[in-house]
């Protein structure tokens, strides 16, 4: 009796040991005392879809969970990433060459970039072949088209962080593009670039559009694209009434969100596969002095790139601004303009059509600018030349960034801290994008030695206000405070190997004119022999007479210990275009290579 009547009995701390919640139960119940997040999800599940759940829906839920990798990637890059002109290239080969895994993650992103432009254009067919934008859903329309735009900016600046060749073309093309805006386009152009070229600033303000300021703006437009969508609730089939739903309903949650959830997976599915089978290029570092290269934007900005060619002179503004930009207002005020109720697509022959329109005009165009790059025998042989650099840049052994040595009047690292903040002053308002590196010259003048020719007050006064020559060349007056004209002159000043204080005025230096130095007799024997040298080579043929100029960049009158450098560069193979003019200087050896940069600076 005592054995079945403990069995009998049941247990009570067995049964309350039961029914006790487990941990992650517990802290789930916690979280949701605190912010209702139990009945936000289910209400975010339970959303009734009209006519039930679809394959058509799916673009939607497939942009959110791209974006959120996007955000996990461009982190992720983000930790090794150095937005300078002197670090950015090398610390994006670092990432691609060293980091493990690195080269994946960079493709990933950038195959992120893509797929989010693609599934947006069919999130966009989607919604304007079913009418969704019908039944009070303007707003969120509206908030659509303008988180289309947010994420072609995130596409733009981020291929410019790269600072390889073609990123930098790609962003001067796309500058120069927001210079043709009437009025106020040099403007937006002076903001955007932080100066008259491409440099620092150009680059610090493209990766804070990218990393801060425009994914900030996404995510503030998600959380209201959403909060409209929940408030309108979702549209239908194209059978479906936009303001009275008739079809019967079902729960988003399980099946639309199944369907979701798989579409996603292909897609990061194939998007890992092309990472890993087809990874993204790297070509060369930006060289601004290199004119032979071939600008040629992403495949979303090519037609537009086309499109810019059938416009010229005062037309460009037309072309370039008014077009677009009425384009993308009536797609904007298309849920104003249709206002019937009628969602299906082939009743609706005027808003579609004019889509399509669009549409198949912007394939034409690309389609248009790869045929005529294959028809130009020049510009195919260029841009096969330029594929098969990049090809080889990319998998090349790693180069570390190594600062240029103080040789040949290239400023060296000196214990002035005024000298130090001009250097800070010379790289963050873009000098060194016209001037080069260190000052040292590139498709603008050598500043080294310049207190030789200009004495500090003098300097002063011209980089306050440039000549009209020196204006159209580029240069733009600097509005800087006492203290830091003065560090920048500091700076200047010890490019030649001398500082602000010391550096003697030449004679007659009251005059406008920089005196010229007398002739160096010695010098005349190898200026002489580096100009046979340069005929011999048939160099004039590409750069001019005397190097004054012609298909390729004017080299005439540039410091000769950065002429020197660079071609000794060109015979190490270690400078692009690295197939000519790499033959020509592995076939001089340094005195040869010395005597024509002595001519040619003396030109």
């Amino acid at each position: 009796m005592n054995g079945e009547g403990t069995s009998s009995v049941p247990d009570a701390n067995s049964e309350k040991s039961q029914n006790k919640p487990s941990l992650p139960g517990r802290l789930w119940k916690w979280i949701d005392r605190r912010t209702g997040a139990d009945k936000v999800l289910r209400n975010s599940l339970d959303e009734p879809v009209p006519g039930g759940a679809r394959f058509a829906y799916v673009f939607g839920s497939a942009l959110l969970f791209i974006f959120l990798s996007q955000i996990v990637t461009g982190l992720c890059l983000a930790l090794y990433y150095v937005p300078s002109p002197l670090n950015a290239h090398v610390s994006v080969a670092y990432i691609v060459k060293e980091v493990a895994a690195g080269s994946f993650l960079r493709s990933l992103h950038s195959y992120g970039s893509t797929a989010m432009l693609v599934v947006l254009l069919l999130h966009f067919l989607q919604t304007l072949l079913y009418g969704s934008y019908k039944g009070k859903r303007e707003l969120l329309w509206i908030a659509g088209c303008a988180l289309a735009l947010l994420v072609l900016g995130m596409a733009f600046t981020g291929y410019f962080l790269s600072w390889d060749q073609s990123a930098y073309a790609a962003g001067g093309v796309g500058t120069d593009i927001v210079g043709e805006v009437p009025f106020i386009g040099n403007r937006l152009r002076l903001l955007l670039q932080g100066g008259a070229m491409l440099g620092a600033l150009t680059l610090s303000r493209f990766y804070v559009l990218h990393v801060l300021i425009i994914p900030g703006l996404i995510f503030s437009g998600i959380a209201i694209h959403i909060f409209l969508f929940r408030k309108a609730g979702a549209a239908g089939p194209v059978t479906e009434d936009p303001v009275k739903p008739k079809l019967p309903t079902e729960a988003f949650y399980p099946k639309q969100v199944l369907i979701d959830m798989t579409f996603v997976l292909v897609v990061m599915g194939v998007l890992g596969m092309l990472a890993h089978f087809v990874p993204v290029m790297l070509g060369s570092e930006a060289d601004p002095a290199n004119t032979r290269f071939i600008p040629r934007p992403e495949w979303y900005f090519l037609p537009m790139f086309q499109w810019l060619k059938y416009w010229k002179g005062w037309s460009t503004v037309i072309g370039a601004f008014i077009i677009p930009v009425s384009l993308i207002g009536l797609v904007f005020l298309l849920p104003f303009m249709d206002r019937g109720l009628e969602r299906r697509p082939w009743r609706r022959p005027i808003p579609v059509g004019g889509v399509l329109i669009v549409l198949v005009g912007l394939l034409w165009l690309g389609m248009a600018s790869r045929l005529e790059d294959s028809r130009d025998a020049p510009v195919a042989a260029q841009l096969a030349e330029q594929d098969q650099q990049e090809h080889a840049y990319f998998y090349s052994a790693f180069k570390p960034y190594s600062a240029p040595s103080p040789s040949g009047g290239v400023a060296s690292t000196s214990e002035d801290p005024t000298v130090a903040q001009g250097k800070g002053i010379f790289d963050s308002h873009g000098c060194s994008g016209c001037h080069g590196e260190s000052g040292g010259g590139a498709i603008g003048p050598s500043l080294t030695h310049i207190t030789t020719q200009y004495p500090p007050a003098q300097l002063t006064a011209l980089l306050k206000a440039p000549r009209a020559n020196m204006k159209a060349a580029g240069m733009v007056p600097l509005t800087l405070n006492a203290a830091d004209m003065t560090a920048l002159v500091s700076y200047l000043s010890s490019l030649g190997g001398t500082s602000a204080g010391s550096a003697a005025a030449p004679s007659g230096s009251s005059s406008t004119v920089p005196a010229q130095a007398e002739p160096d007799a010695k010098a005349e024997p190898s200026k002489l022999n580096g100009e046979a040298i340069f005929k011999a080579h048939k160099c004039d043929s590409c750069h001019g007479t005397n190097g004054v100029g012609g298909t390729a960049p004017r080299i005439a009158g540039q410091n000769s210990s950065y002429l020197a450098n660079q071609l000794l560069r060109f015979r190490a193979g270690d400078r692009a275009p690295a197939s000519e003019m790499t033959s020509i200087a592995k076939q001089l050896d340094g005195e040869q290579i010395r005597a024509v940069a002595a001519f040619l600076a003396s030109q």
